[in-house]
């Protein structure tokens, strides 16, 4: 039985974001994607534009001593998509281990819209302090 096409998308973008793959990813992402980083640290907000999601992204890698992602799974819905994921990172003597969410809106066949959805939201805020 094959995937449905947003899981193979998702799984596409994860995929090609762990390698840093950049050409990849402004194939699979709409031209005005928009990211949503939860929370009230300094990380959260909305950045819209690949080129602008894609430095946020950059920039979290660049500040964090470690910053490794372990894929977990996949739901799939008619316009969405969940990526199940845990992180674990070290950064200035913190050190972050939750799960996170990532749900994609599908649009056109591209990502269109990202929210990233941490289960532990404090410590979320307090690894970025």
């Amino acid at each position: 039985m094959s995937q449905h096409p947003h899981a193979e998308l998702a799984r596409s973008a994860w995929e090609a974001a762990a390698i840093g793959d950049t050409e990849t990813l402004r194939r699979l992402c709409a031209p005005d994607l928009v990211w949503h980083a939860s929370g009230r640290g300094r990380r959260s907000g909305i950045h819209r534009g690949l080129d602008e999601v894609f430095g946020y992204l950059a920039a979290i890698g660049d500040a964090a001593e470690r910053f490794d992602s372990k894929f977990e799974r996949i739901l799939v819905g008619d316009d969405h998509v969940a990526v199940f994921f845990q992180v674990v990172g070290t950064r200035a003597g913190r050190s972050l281990d939750t799960g996170f969410i990532l749900i994609f809106r599908i649009a056109a066949d591209r990502i269109a819209e990202i929210w990233a959805v941490p289960r532990d939201q404090h410590a979320v805020d307090e690894f970025w302090g």
